[in-house]
């Protein structure tokens, strides 16, 4: 009679934890959660900040040297809508991206919710601000000013290159993105990082000052977004490179009612 095979290796202590894991899939779900939270003191009552360090690999090893945000809740967008999505986040979607969409048609500014020029929506901003102020900055956005602004509770809307996870990325204007910037996190590196909601997806993010200004500062050439090739788009005088379009423009807000949220 053959002999009995050996007894299985005992499970691995993440699948321990998780006695009902049996995928791949589970297993990096509970090393997730492991390394997620294993620095978690910091800010064991913000899970969504904790997560966006860990998908950017930021404090990996240690807490930041500072860190705070304004709750400002996330709204997900429909169709080309993301910088009136982002609008709409700042106004506790009061009005709403589809309100501000007819508004945005009415003014001429878009016509499918496409916002190229930062010039047009600074003046939608503007319009319908009702408590803060808002401004437009031109130049680098990796500079002191945006730093003092950010550092001081204010928050940015800012075009960028958007890679398929949707950090910056580089791709000269063709993958461009609005983005609401909530607040910031210096790193145990002092290194300068922005915390961001858009409208794709419900997670926050953090992505390096220095890496959003270079995206920004790229956006040169339009090209129709995948999905809307039977679409006209809106560009102003000059395209998105020109003197109303993204290109080292931002929009800088103050004094926004949400509260700063101050973890470290």
């Amino acid at each position: 009679m053959p002999a009995a095979p050996p007894p299985p290796p005992p499970l691995p202590s993440c699948v321990k934890c998780c006695p009902t894991a049996t995928t791949t899939t589970t297993v990096k779900k509970c090393q997730l959660n492991d390394a997620t939270f294993s620095q978690g003191g910091w800010a064991k009552e913000h899970p969504d900040i904790l997560k966006a360090c860990f998908l950017a690999r930021v404090c990996e090893r240690g807490i930041p040297k500072k860190c705070q945000y304004r709750d400002i809740r996330s709204i997900i967008q429909v169709g080309p809508t993301c910088g009136l999505t982002a609008l709409s986040m700042i106004l506790d979607g009061s009005p709403s991206a589809g309100e501000l969409l007819a508004d945005a048609v009415e003014l001429k500014y878009t016509l499918n919710g496409e916002m190229f020029s930062g010039h047009n929506l600074h003046k939608l901003t503007n319009k319908h601000l009702k408590i803060g102020s808002c401004q437009l900055h031109e130049g680098a956005i990796n500079c002191t000013n945006i730093r003092e602004h950010i550092l001081s509770g204010g928050c940015l809307l800012v075009a960028y290159d958007a890679a398929v996870n949707h950090e910056p990325c580089l791709k000269k204007g063709r993958s461009a993105h609005w983005a609401l910037i909530l607040g910031y996190l210096i790193d145990t590196e002092d290194e300068f990082h922005v915390v961001a909601r858009h409208g794709k997806t419900r997670n926050l993010a953090v992505w390096s000052l220095a890496a959003l200004s270079e995206s920004n500062a790229n956006l040169l050439e339009f090209v129709t977004p995948k999905g809307y090739t039977d679409c006209e788009f809106l560009l102003p005088d000059g395209g998105i490179a020109g003197p109303l379009g993204l290109n080292e423009r931002c929009i800088l807000l103050h004094e926004l009612p949400q509260e700063i949220i101050k973890l470290h």
